[in-house]
């Protein structure tokens, strides 16, 4: 294993690029991308964790988002108004969620050798893949 460098943003991008490429056949491939998504998703669960929005808050989206269908626009304003607090503290809680996936970290992944890559890999695939690559 090697530990990596890299914002928690990077880590989630490079966990997304791994989950596009997961279907790809080739044993090799497979193992290493599968150790990877398992590492970086346990890396990133804190943020997760921090990202869920409370019960209160998500059902309060839910009544939003029956005004905006039903075009309420003055029904929207009286809920945003009503739970200001709430809607603070996801706010809040956004930000600090961003100030998470800006930190710098270090996680430990595995690297890909190039020549296990399977062929019909692309270069969108691949460019996301870069820092794993070796």
């Amino acid at each position: 294993m090697t530990q990596i460098k890299g914002t928690n943003r990077e880590f989630l991008q490079i966990l997304k690029a791994l989950e596009a490429v997961k279907g790809l056949k080739g044993k090799s491939f497979a193992l290493l991308v599968a150790r990877n998504i398992n590492a970086l998703t346990e890396h990133l669960q804190p943020i997760e964790k921090e990202s869920i929005p409370s019960v209160e808050f998500q059902k309060l989206s839910v009544k939003v988002q029956e005004k905006i269908e039903a075009e309420d626009s003055d029904a929207i304003e009286a809920l945003e108004k009503e739970h200001a607090e709430l809607i603070e503290e996801r706010k809040q809680q956004l930000e600090t969620v961003e100030k998470m996936l800006n930190m710098e970290s270090e996680v430990k992944v595995n690297l890909i050798s190039e020549d296990i890559l399977p062929n019909d890999i692309t270069a969108d695939q691949t460019y996301g893949l870069l820092k794993l690559l070796k």
